[in-house]
């Protein structure tokens, strides 16, 4: 079975807690009973689940009464780690609808059914999890409401449309531009389930380094292009001079 899958459809849907395709074409995100629980025992949760997959849908159902900032951050967390080729855009995709309705200001998450059927290996995903939950407790134990002019429906506005330009990068080939764009989009996501502004100035600081390494990454791409055409330049100035040599030794 392949670590990363991805189903079909394209209708657009809010999951609740029971899927049913003879359902309603809209419904609303039910809360989850054990609303209690932190961010990381969610993560450790759905990892020791029944079933070999873990969908969307099940990670929508899990932390849909948490908000959009949960589910970004686990879509984040989950981009980040090593997938096959492709994996990355398909965690974009749903990262990009989640930050556009942050942009508009939704309460509710609605995504499309072919978004709520994209499922990663369940053993995959604990030893993903498994590596990182260390880190995970120790930043939810730091982050608090803070800074609240930072996490206000303005700046929740202005973070959607950034989450959705990281999410972009984040899914083009680039060397090591998933990093920077995944590290930024963890800590907006974090801002916006915790309110903490203080966690929303790193992904700020993230946003910018990620803007200075596409930067440094389109000057070497110009850079490496004028010297490859010069280089052909110079190839073909030689190339031209060759009938003027033969011409010489025959003459």
């Amino acid at each position: 079975m392949s670590a990363l899958a991805l189903g079909s459809g394209a209708d657009y849907i809010t999951p609740g807690p029971h899927w049913a395709d003879d359902r309603p074409p809209m419904s609303l995100v039910h809360a989850s009973p054990d609303s209690q629980r932190t961010f990381s025992q969610v993560l450790e949760d759905l990892g020791v689940a029944e079933g070999p997959t873990l969908t969307l849908r099940e990670v929508v159902e899990a932390f849909g009464d948490r908000g959009l900032g949960a589910l970004i951050l686990v879509l984040s967390l989950m981009a980040l780690f090593p997938w096959p080729p492709g994996g990355k855009a398909v965690f974009a995709m749903p990262i990009i609808l989640l930050a556009t309705e942050l942009t508009f200001q939704r309460n509710e998450v609605w995504l499309p059914r072919w978004a709520l059927r994209v499922s990663v290996s369940r053993a995959a995903y604990r030893t993903a999890v498994s590596k990182v939950i260390g880190p995970i407790r120790r930043v939810e134990n730091l982050t608090r409401p803070r800074l609240s002019f930072l996490t206000g429906a303005v700046s929740e506005v202005l973070m959607g449309i950034t989450c959705v330009l990281l999410a972009l990068v984040m899914a083009l080939p680039i060397p090591f531009g998933d990093m920077l764009p995944g590290i930024g989009l963890v800590f907006f996501a974090l801002g916006v389930m915790q309110k903490d502004g203080a966690a929303v100035l790193v992904g700020v600081l993230g946003s910018l380094t990620t803007v200075a390494y596409l930067l440094l990454i389109w000057r070497t791409a110009i850079e490496a292009a004028h010297h490859a055409a010069s280089w052909l330049a110079h190839i073909a100035g030689w190339f031209a001079h060759i009938p003027g040599w033969f011409a010489g030794l025959l003459g």
